[in-house]
């Protein structure tokens, strides 16, 4: 299996990131991870693509190794990690053949597609689709109606952020009933670069304020995109807990959506193989 490199894109602002499994030759995939993680969580699944794709998997601005100026305050919608997005692709020898994602980074992608003259094929998976209602009360102009409100981002705020070394985090950890249903060497990918060493000791790669700023900022238009992208986006849909709530209005715009199983919305964590072959039957779908 070919072993991922690190690669860095000056953007405007800084400097992005990217876990990169080279192949020359290959049909390019981009892929884009969740909120709190990074593209290191996903080297089980991705791993599994590297043999038919050349994969570039960024980490997005205010996560893993990325060096990219956040501001909780002023964040309001996931347009900022699209506007990343579209940065990279463009920055790429090749245009994308797949452009994939879990969550915030499905949703990512799909705001970024909506944007491109030539739109590839999308591979998104548990992106998450709220109701019209929800979406349009987060546009509010004045002010975010979502700060304080939402479970997630107040559990964020709460989560610890520093230990004396990365054992001791890795023991905290690995005692956590949220990872007990992971693959086996997922949860020691995921903080090999969601932790970072400082002068007393490691850290979370995402500021918990970062984070939580990403969950209540749902001023992004997610129906409008797929719209735009129409029948070119594919869906993967969690059995159990998905934050594919709206998949009516998804499924209006032309999106196909299939469902997995057994799983919950981090089923990439879960389920890497499963996940990846649905990934790869996306693209032989769409070469026909």
């Amino acid at each position: 299996m070919t072993s991922p490199e690190y690669r860095e894109f000056e953007l405007d602002d800084g400097v992005m990131s990217a876990r990169v499994w080279p192949r020359a030759g290959a049909p390019v995939m981009v892929f884009a991870h969740a909120n709190g993680f990074c593209a290191s969580a996903y080297g089980r699944m991705l791993g599994q693509l590297a043999d038919r794709f050349e994969i570039v998997a960024p980490d997005l601005r205010g996560h893993g190794r990325s060096r990219l100026p956040t501001d909780p305050e002023t964040h309001r919608s996931w347009d900022i990690h699209a506007a990343d997005l579209r940065a990279i692709y463009a920055r790429l020898p090749q245009a994308p053949d797949l452009l994939a994602g879990h969550s915030m980074g499905a949703v990512s992608t799909l705001l970024a597609a909506s944007k491109m003259d030539t739109c590839p094929v999308l591979a998104l998976v548990e992106p998450v689709v709220l109701p019209l209602s929800f979406s349009l009360f987060a546009r509010w102009p004045w002010h975010n109606p979502l700060k304080g409100r939402f479970g997630l981002a107040k559990q964020a705020r709460r989560r610890v952020n520093g230990w004396p070394d990365r054992a001791g985090a890795a023991e905290r950890y690995r005692r956590h009933k949220t990872f007990a249903s992971w693959a086996p060497g997922v949860l020691a990918d995921y903080l090999a670069d969601g932790l970072v060493e400082d002068a007393n000791g490691v850290h979370l790669a995402c500021d918990p304020q970062w984070e939580a700023a990403n969950y209540e900022s749902q001023g992004h238009d997610v129906l409008r995109a797929a719209r735009m992208v129409g029948s070119r986006a594919h869906v993967l849909r969690a059995g159990r807990g998905s934050t594919v709530v709206n998949r009516a209005g998804l499924e209006r715009r032309g999106v196909t959506i299939e469902g997995i199983d057994g799983v919950g919305h981090l089923a990439p964590m879960e389920a890497p193989q499963r996940v990846a072959a649905w990934i790869a039957g996306i693209a032989d779908t769409a070469r026909g």
